[in-house]
């Protein structure tokens, strides 16, 4: 069995259901968010899960869409932001070593990717109530979390 027959056997196990998109990959949904697995025929050992089109740019958020940008590839481990035609997009990319534990690995994907969207999303919505810029609000967001991380060590 090729990795993707794999790979989108786990996704099922997992429970989600999957329409292929032409050409791009495999649409699932978790709480609501459309996830994409896109898979690379060149490279079947390229894992890639992501979210697509989390944050649109415009003329007005320019600047601070790269510094948002900036700060989410500056904060994740793992997750990476990137612009794809007019909008941020989501990536968790990993190489496959043949006999992980996909269902285990795809979760945790998932999870990461949440993470990164919940973040991104608590910087927006705090950037517009308080009419600071988005970047303002991650560097306090970034600061409280590293006081409450040394409060508890």
């Amino acid at each position: 069995m090729i990795m993707k027959e794999k790979i989108l056997e786990a996704l099922k196990a997992l429970g989600f259901e999957l329409e292929e998109m032409d050409g791009l990959g495999y649409d699932f949904q978790y709480e609501g968010k459309h996830y994409l697995y896109m898979y690379n025929e060149d490279d079947e050992d390229f894992l890639n899960i992501s979210l697509p089109a989390v944050l649109d740019i415009d003329e007005e958020n320019n600047l601070d869409f790269y510094k948002v940008m900036d700060k989410l590839n500056g904060t994740f481990k793992y997750v990476k932001a990137n612009k794809l035609s007019d909008s941020m997009w989501l990536f968790y990319e990993r190489e496959l070593f043949g006999d992980e534990d996909l269902k285990h690995l795809l979760y945790r994907m998932i999870l990461h990717l949440e993470a990164a969207l919940n973040y991104l999303r608590r910087a927006m919505e705090s950037s517009e109530e308080e009419g600071e810029s988005t970047t303002d609000v991650m560097d306090s967001d970034t600061d409280s979390d590293s006081d409450s991380k040394e409060e508890a060590a």
